[in-house]
């Protein structure tokens, strides 16, 4: 009997630990290292309807060290963004981060748009599943979820 009780107790508890390890908590998320490529695919305002004739958005994501390295391809910005940079703002809700990429709205606003790979990292990230959801992605807000 006592070796019944010490194997659920036993199963209990590597339940326990692997429901813990599922996800960390990412509450205190920051962003660092934002960079970019100049304008690229320049097109000006007014110039074409269907006015996005770049290649469309991916992302690279990698991980390491409870950060999560990210480049965006082909972000679709402001051609003066250059001037002050592009920001990123993330928003964490559970397992949903939520990244927001946008010119510096303090620099110079241009009359044209072009496209930048902007890279990052997202800093105190513990292993885990997460949902990251790019919500400046040409054609709408795209999400991908990832484990590590």
């Amino acid at each position: 009997m006592k070796k019944l009780f010490l194997l659920g107790a036993m199963l209990c508890l590597i339940g326990i630990f692997a429901s813990c390890k599922d996800n960390g908590d990412a509450s205190k998320a920051t962003v660092s290292h934002i960079s970019f490529t100049e304008c690229k695919n320049h097109i000006e305002k007014g110039t074409n309807d269907n006015w996005w004739t770049g290649d469309p958005d991916s992302v690279s994501i990698s991980y390491a060290n409870n950060t999560i390295f990210i480049t965006h391809y082909n972000l679709a910005v402001n051609c003066g963004f250059t001037d002050k940079g592009i920001l990123v703002d993330i928003n964490v809700d559970g397992s949903t981060i939520t990244i927001r990429e946008y010119e510096d709205p303090t620099g110079l606003q241009a009359d044209c748009i072009c496209a930048t790979d902007n890279s990052f990292q997202i800093n105190n990230v513990p292993p885990g599943t997460y949902t990251l959801v790019f919500t400046n992605w040409y054609h709408g807000p795209y999400s991908t979820t990832v484990t590590f």
